[in-house]
Formats: C-alpha cells, structure tokens, sequence
C-alpha cells in the first residue's frame, strides 16, 4: 500500500467516524461541526433538525471514497471500470482541494468569517486535511 493511499485512509477514517458518531447522537465535537456566523450560530441554523441524517450520509460517503481509493490502487475489486473510479477520485479530490483554498465567507483558508470557534478550527484542522486528503486522492487518481 502506498503511503498517500494510507495517509488519505487514516484521514477518511478519522472524519467517518466522527460523522457516524455525530449520526448516532454523539455530541463532542458538535459546537464546532457546522460553519458559524459571527455571534456563533450556526450557518444553517434553520436545518440544524438534519444534521445527524446529513452527518449520517457523510460517514457512508467517506466509506465509499476509501473503497475508491482501494480500487485505484488495486486492493479492492469493484464493478467499476479503473477510468471511472480514478475519473470519480480525481473529482472528489479536485472538491477537497478547492473547499480548503477557494476563499468563501465561512471555509477555507482565505474565509472572510475568521472570529468564530469553527473558524478557527476549520483554519487549523479542517482546511488542512481537506488540502492533504484531496491532494492524496488527486495523485492517487493519476496513478502516480
């Protein structure tokens, strides 16, 4: 297994569960989970009553990123042709990587909104692994 391939695993297992753990009702983490406005409600307040299902939807995404990862490099057989699930890694890679430097009032390195406890946290610890795993998933993706 390549080092990128368990780098990009450790990072999705890391991220799908918390968000199976969030689904399933767990709390820590929680204050910091959804991007912030500047007195620290959350963005998407008035959906907060879908948070656990999305988180939910979340955790089985990230699984089966972490089997597209294993079928690109050959250690997972999936009904897929190899071009698609590169084409599909190279996406979700592509995603993770423009989230962590696209500037955006609430994500990313360059967000405008930078005063809250999310911020903060998506300054030092979300931002980083959206970088590293799309990173990861891009060269995966290329076959390097």
């Amino acid at each position: 297994m390549s080092r990128l391939l368990i780098i990009a695993l450790a990072i999705i297992a890391f991220a799908a569960g918390f968000h199976l753990y969030w689904a399933l009702g767990g709390r820590l983490g929680y204050s910091v989970s959804l991007p912030q406005r500047p007195d620290g409600v959350p963005v998407m307040h008035h959906r907060i009553g879908w948070w656990r299902p999305a988180a939910g939807a979340v955790a089985a995404g990230l699984v089966m990123l972490a089997a597209l990862a294993l079928a690109a490099e050959g250690r997972l057989s999936l009904p897929l042709p190899l071009f698609v699930v590169r084409g599909a890694l190279g996406l979700v890679g592509g995603a993770f990587v423009l989230r962590a430097i696209v500037p955006t009032p609430w994500t990313g390195f360059f967000k405008r909104i930078r005063g809250t406890r999310w911020a903060r946290y998506d300054t030092f610890l979300y931002s980083p692994l959206f970088l590293l795993l799309g990173a990861a998933l891009l060269v995966i993706a290329l076959g390097w």
